[in-house]
């Protein structure tokens, strides 16, 4: 009786096909978690640049119990009671606090000022994303609420 070491063409065959299906899919997969990931680092991209402008807005807000507010096609203006001025500016898609650019990348915004049980109330829509609006959010600041 012969002994036969090798590998038959037959399970080369099946070993090659086992190999190529094994490869397809972790190519498939691999492929949908960076697809995955490119989209989580865009929204926190997007989230971050509307929290640059929060927190710089609220600390204003907290110490102010009016403010003017004009828009023109191009341009937003925020001007606070204390003379804080709050600009954006739509061709750079930028917002700046008096002359300090605080956030970048900012695809919609509008303010609008009213008057709620006696307090000035300021509502902000904002929109943030690299190429289109990825995070958006409509807030109303109530100026110096007690």
């Amino acid at each position: 009786m012969k002994k036969n070491n090798g590998v038959t063409l037959i399970s080369l065959i099946i070993y090659i096909l086992v190999f190529s299906l094994i490869i397809g899919l972790l190519a498939g997969l691999s492929s949908y978690i960076y697809g995955n990931l490119d989209n989580i680092n865009s929204e926190s991209y997007s989230s971050e640049e509307f929290n640059k402008f929060n927190l710089n807005f609220i600390k204003d807000v907290k110490s102010n119990t009016d403010a003017n507010v004009s828009s023109n096609g191009d341009m937003v203006k925020i001007i606070l009671e204390n003379g804080v001025n709050y600009t954006y500016v739509l061709n750079e898609k930028a917002i700046y606090r008096d002359k300090t650019k605080i956030a970048e990348k900012i695809n919609v915004f509008s303010a609008q000022k009213t008057t709620i049980n006696g307090k000035t109330v300021l509502k902000i829509r904002i929109g943030t994303g690299k190429e289109n609006t990825d995070f958006g959010k409509t807030i109303n600041y109530v100026l110096k609420y007690w």
